[in-house]
């Protein structure tokens, strides 16, 4: 397990190629440099086969492989939940392939990665905007009030209910100690 300044350094030489690495951390950034590029290829590999081609390829323990997977997620991101950016992208990537294929002369080649293509964008909802973000700031909770009426709730009263629903308020509330402190808006607390 690499120690903290020695990921800093690796994570840092991912984007710096003239970052200094000790032998141990530049495997790890072979290693991770490595995993990602195969699981971009395959971004629907499970993380137990990403640890299987890391124990293989690189003779390192399951625990190892653990390790970098989680080091990729965290430095480079989790390839499976990748963004509409990401699969815009993919999508541009394979029309440019379509574009390619229908200037060579191959229109059955260029017609199906039209259709991958387009199945990509809609199937992930790329031409769709995400949306506003939910205002939560503007959110009014509910005013509840409680009461021990029945037919509010559509229910005929039973006669002398009231009363003995009054006795027992009055008992249990003599005996326990109830915080009845009103409740304060924003506009209520003075500035």
């Amino acid at each position: 397990m690499p120690r903290n300044d020695s990921m800093d350094l690796v994570v840092k030489a991912m984007f710096d190629s003239t970052v200094e690495l000790s032998e141990n951390d530049r495997q790890m950034l072979v290693r991770l440099r490595d995993v990602y590029t195969f699981w971009l290829e395959k971004p629907t590999m499970t993380d137990s086969k990403i640890r299987d081609y890391l124990m293989v390829n690189f003779n390192i323990s399951k625990s190892q492989a653990y390790t970098d997977i989680a080091h990729i997620k965290m430095v480079l991101g989790n390839v499976p939940v990748a963004t509409k950016e990401f699969f815009r992208y993919k999508a541009n990537h394979i029309l440019d392939e379509a574009h390619t294929a229908a200037l060579a002369g191959n229109d059955k080649k260029a017609k199906a990665l039209t259709k991958i293509a387009e199945a990509i964008a809609y199937n992930n909802r790329t031409n769709e905007d995400d949306g506003e973000k939910m205002p939560f700031d503007e959110i009014v909770p509910k005013d509840l009030s409680f009461t021990i009426d029945p037919t509010v709730a559509g229910v005929k009263e039973i006669p002398g209910m009231r009363e003995k629903a009054m006795k027992l308020l009055k008992k249990y509330s003599d005996e326990i100690e109830l915080d009845v402190t009103p409740y304060e808006t924003e506009t209520d607390i003075p500035e």
